[in-house]
């Protein structure tokens, strides 16, 4: 019989299970963690087995280091993937939003919405059955930390007033998603239908929000045809008037990416929504920044794949800078092998050398990434073959295209660019997700712990520098919507796809779940941030004063204060009832 026995958490651990590590003596953990299975992850390093091999557990200090060297190269991952999202992965969507011809709050609450929450979405679809923990309770704990802190500091930062009937549309959708989701779980099981459901239920969302927009463009025509009087004096006024709210465009930049990048072409595709709408104007054609971009192939070339960039380094202060230093390795790699085509940059990111040998080995560098580079059609590897079929297709476009034009057909980088970050972002999230188990083993934190914490802060911090530096920019609205829409995305699909996935492969269409004793907490928190922002906003009428924020932030300290407690069995979960039942 297989004995168990509790850790933080109050889940059983088996001794098959890689978390019984410390009940045997440390000078056995190498081996032991080489024979056990459940230590060994699908990620490129196996970091447990690693770990416990060079950083002896039975040496102090010896050990302490390398706790420090993995949670620094955890950070260090959460750099990447929100380099790789925000510079890669989101202005390519919405150039193919705009191919699509998608409205702005379609492509919003799908394409865009993808992007800013690809971490969170391929954390989810790289955790197995036995992960389940850490990626449910991060989806649920990242709720709850976008929701109360980044809303809360949107409203700090620059109050505001609400839109109130879309806030009511999000938040009620956002309630009732988490209402059905607490169902769905509640006997650890999901059947196939039930996490179709899940995406169903994202559709409905987007389905109610195409019906909104249908009714806002009606009405919003209907208040902006010229008034039939007879007076000239007022129709002289009302065009006089008509265009008085004019805000600048954006400026261009001179290359594709940098810091801040992302926060541009969100403004970008908000100041083009509120045009078409005919709230604002602007100058017909944009002034583009030609000055400090060099000319020829190859300074072009060299002075697009600078990891670096100028004017980046003279505006950041030292902690940017120390930013940019660190993440300029994987910037250079990065900007060698994944094209960019950005709206609010100098000929679209257009450059001619660059992107054709982009074009010679991306379909090469895919195979590495999908770790498919062994595989042989006959005798010949697939290496080969795709490098010389991507080198061909370079050095047609590199004879056929200009130097200082941009191609017709510039726009299908796009796709290229979408598919190698997603690649991208799906790499890192497996090593993100194994070094995050590692860091459990070698602390002893239960998974529901790693996921509402390390995990949900780590994938969400970059929302809250972006929707804040977007706040401050005069657009507290946009950074505010997009913490209900985006949390909400990234639970519906994230859940979504992984449990149908993994029930697809079931004979019986259904997957078991582990769950934790700190859900109901994490759940029972989200669903108080959100109605406590509806009753808020219904009072104050729909103005987002500081008061609000601040109180999302208790609402979030009682919630990480309550779950510190529940970790070290200072008090029992939210939720949970421990006390012996009558027989």
């Amino acid at each position: 019989m297989v004995r168990t026995y509790y850790k933080y958490g109050y889940l059983p651990i088996r001794e098959d299970d890689c978390s019984y590590i410390w009940q045997i003596p440390p000078k056995d953990h190498c081996e032991w963690v080489k024979k056990t299975i459940d230590c060994n992850t699908d990620s490129v390093i196996q970091y447990t087995e690693l770990f416990f091999c060079v950083f002896k557990s039975d040496t102090t200090l010896l050990f302490i280091l390398g706790l420090i060297l993995l949670i620094l190269w955890l950070l260090y991952l959460f750099l990447i993937l929100g380099t790789t999202a925000d510079n890669f992965f989101c202005p390519s969507l919405a150039v193919i939003a705009g191919i699509m011809r998608l409205s702005d709050s379609i492509a919003g609450v799908t394409i865009l919405a993808f992007g800013n929450g690809a971490p969170d979405i391929f954390t989810s679809l790289v955790s197995s059955s036995e992960e389940g923990i850490i990626m449910f309770t991060e989806l649920i704990g990242a709720g709850v930390f976008v929701t109360a802190m980044i809303a809360g500091s949107v409203a700090v930062v620059q109050p505001f007033r609400v839109r109130l009937k879309l806030l009511m549309r999000d938040a009620c959708f956002y309630i009732l998603a988490v209402c059905w989701i607490s169902w769905i779980v509640r006997d650890e099981a999901v059947q196939l239908w039930e996490a179709a459901s899940l995406i169903l239920c994202y559709g409905l969302f987007i389905s109610a929000v195409i019906l909104m927009q249908m009714h806002e463009t009606r009405e919003e025509k209907l208040k902006s045809r010229i008034p039939n009087v007879s007076d000239p004096t007022i129709l002289r006024t009302y065009l006089a008037n008509k265009d008085i709210a004019r805000l600048p465009r954006i400026s261009m930049r001179k290359r594709p990416f940098g810091l801040g990048m992302k926060l541009d072409v969100a403004i970008a595709t908000e100041l083009q929504s509120e045009q078409r709408l005919g709230n604002i104007s602007f100058p017909e054609e944009p002034e583009e920044i030609e000055s400090g971009r060099p000319k020829g192939l190859f300074r072009e070339f060299l002075y697009d794949i600078n990891p670096i960039d100028r004017d980046d380094w003279l505006g950041a202060n030292w902690i940017f800078k120390f930013i940019l230093i660190i993440r300029a390795p994987v910037m250079l790699i990065l900007q060698l092998f994944i094209p960019v085509v950005n709206t609010t940059a100098t000929k679209r990111g257009w450059s001619k050398l660059l992107n054709c040998f982009q074009l010679c080995v991306t379909p090469t560098f895919a195979l590495f990434l999908l770790n498919v580079w062994h595989t042989h059609f006959g005798p010949v590897s697939i290496v080969p073959i795709f490098l010389g079929v991507g080198t061909i297709i370079g050095v047609i476009v590199f004879l056929t295209t200009h130097e200082d034009r941009v191609p017709k057909y510039h726009n299908a980088f796009a796709f290229c660019a979408f598919l190698a970050a997603m690649l991208t972002v799906y790499l890192v999230a497996g090593e993100v997700v194994a070094v995050l188990q590692c860091v459990g083993y070698a602390f002893s934190i239960s998974d529901a712990m790693l996921g509402i914490t390390l995990l949900a802060w780590g994938n969400s911090v970059g929302d809250m520098i972006s929707n804040i530096a977007i706040a401050k920019r005069g657009f507290p609205r946009m950074g505010y919507a997009a913490c209900f829409g985006g949390p909400m995305f990234n639970t519906l699909l994230g859940l979504g796809l992984t449990y149908g996935r993994a029930a697809c492969k079931s004979p019986d269409l259904y997957t078991t779940m582990r769950m934790s004793d700190m859900a109901p907490g994490a759940t029972a928190f989200l669903l108080c941030s959100l109605i406590v922002t509806i009753i808020y906003l219904n009072i104050t009428g729909a103005i987002a004063r500081r008061s609000y924020g601040y109180t999302l932030y208790s609402i979030y300290f009682a919630f990480m204060l309550i779950q510190f407690f529940s970790e070290f069995k200072l008090i029992h979960p939210l939720g949970t009832d421990h006390r012996p039942t009558d027989k």
